[in-house]
C-alpha cells in the first residue's frame, strides 16, 4: 500500500441511504471545492450529493447483512458497524476515511506521510479521519473487530477503543497526527463555532487547521436543525460560506435561537445536578421548539 499524501490522495465516507442533510453537503462539498476527490459508498439511493462527489456501492467494501452484526443496546448499531466499514475500506480502495460531519477548512500546509491517526488533547484516538499505510495494521484492527461482532458491545469498542488498543500494541509503528491539524476544538467546546460572540476565539484555534470535526452525536442532542445555516457572524458560516456551502440550507438560525438551542441542551446535560423538575421548569426541548418555528410551510 503506497504512502499516503494528503495532497495527492482521495476521500472516502458511507452512508446507509436516503437523504443528506444540508449540514452533511456542505461538508462533502467543502472536500471537493478544495481539489479532493471524495466518494460516498452508501447500500441505497442518495438524495442531495453534491456535485463532484462520487457514489459507489458499499457492498463492494461490506456485505449488506453485515449492518445487523453489530449491536449496541441489543440492537443493530449502524454506529459501530461503520468502524469496520472504514477499515474494510482503507483496504479495499485506499481512500482515506472521513466522517460526514468533517468540515475541510483549507488544504493541509504541507504533505503528510503515511498514517493518519489522530489522538485528541483528552488522550482517546478519534477516527473521524484514518488511514493506516501498513496491510498489517488494518489487518488487526479487522480482526480484533469482527471478534466482537452478534455481541453487545460497549460505546467506542469497535471504534476509538480499539484504535487506541491498536496504537498500544504497535509502539513506534503508527505516527500520530497532530489534534490541532484535524480537531482543532475539542467536543465540549464544539457549541463555540455556533455563537458569533465565540467567532474570534474559534478563528484563533482553527487558523493552523485543515478541517473540522463537528461531531454530528453532539449536534444531535443539541437538537440542531442540520437544514439550518449557523447564524450570521459565527465561525461555521464563514467556513461554510468559504466554499459556497451555504446553497444548500434552507434558511439561516438567528443568532437568539441558536444560543437558547444551545443554553437548552447544556442544562439538559446538567441535569442531574438540577434535579428533573428543575430541568422540566427551566429547559425546553430544543428540536421541538426549532422544528415549529422553522418547520417548512
Amino acid at each position: 500500500m503506497p504512502v499516503s499524501d494528503l495532497n495527492s490522495r482521495q476521500f472516502g465516507s458511507f452512508w446507509y441511504g436516503g437523504r443528506l442533510s444540508a449540514l452533511e453537503q456542505a461538508c462533502a462539498n467543502s472536500f471537493v471545492s478544495r481539489g479532493y476527490g471524495l466518494t460516498i459508498f452508501s447500500y441505497e439511493p442518495l438524495e442531495g450529493v453534491p456535485e463532484g462527489v462520487d457514489v459507489a456501492p458499499a457492498a463492494d467494501i461490506v456485505p449488506q447483512d453485515m449492518t445487523r452484526r453489530f449491536l449496541f443496546g441489543g440492537k443493530p448499531h449502524l454506529g459501530h458497524f461503520s468502524d469496520l466499514f472504514r477499515y474494510r475500506m482503507i483496504q479495499k480502495k485506499d481512500l482515506i476515511w472521513v466522517d460526514l460531519d468533517m468540515l475541510m477548512l483549507a488544504r493541509p500546509p504541507h504533505p503528510l506521510a503515511g498514517d493518519i491517526v489522530v489522538k485528541e488533547e483528552q488522550g482517546g484516538v478519534n477516527g473521524a479521519i484514518l488511514y493506516l499505510s501498513e496491510p498489517d495494521l488494518i489487518e488487526q484492527l479487522i480482526a480484533d473487530v469482527t471478534t466482537r461482532m452478534d455481541r453487545n458491545l460497549r460505546w467506542g469498542e469497535t471504534g476509538p477503543l480499539a484504535l487506541g488498543k491498536l496504537v498500544a500494541r504497535n509502539p513506534g509503528r503508527i505516527a500520530l497526527s497532530a489534534p490541532t491539524l484535524f480537531y482543532p476544538l475539542e467536543h465540549y467546546d464544539i457549541f463555540k463555532v455556533f455563537l458569533p460572540e465565540y467567532r474570534a476565539e474559534c478563528r484563533e484555534k482553527c487558523a493552523g487547521a485543515s478541517m473540522l470535526h463537528l461531531f454530528n452525536n453532539i449536534l444531535v442532542k443539541m437538537g440542531y436543525w442540520k437544514d439550518m445555516a449557523p447564524p450570521v457572524g459565527s465561525a461555521l458560516y464563514d467556513a461554510i460560506a468559504q466554499t459556497d456551502g451555504l446553497k444548500f440550507f434552507k434558511d439561516i438560525y438567528p443568532a437568539d435561537v441558536m444560543r437558547n438551542v444551545i443554553t437548552n441542551y447544556r442544562l439538559r446535560l446538567n441535569g442531574g445536578d438540577l434535579g428533573i423538575k428543575g430541568v422540566i421548569r427551566q429547559a425546553i426541548p430544543s428540536i421541538r421548539r426549532t422544528y415549529l418555528t422553522y418547520r417548512p410551510a
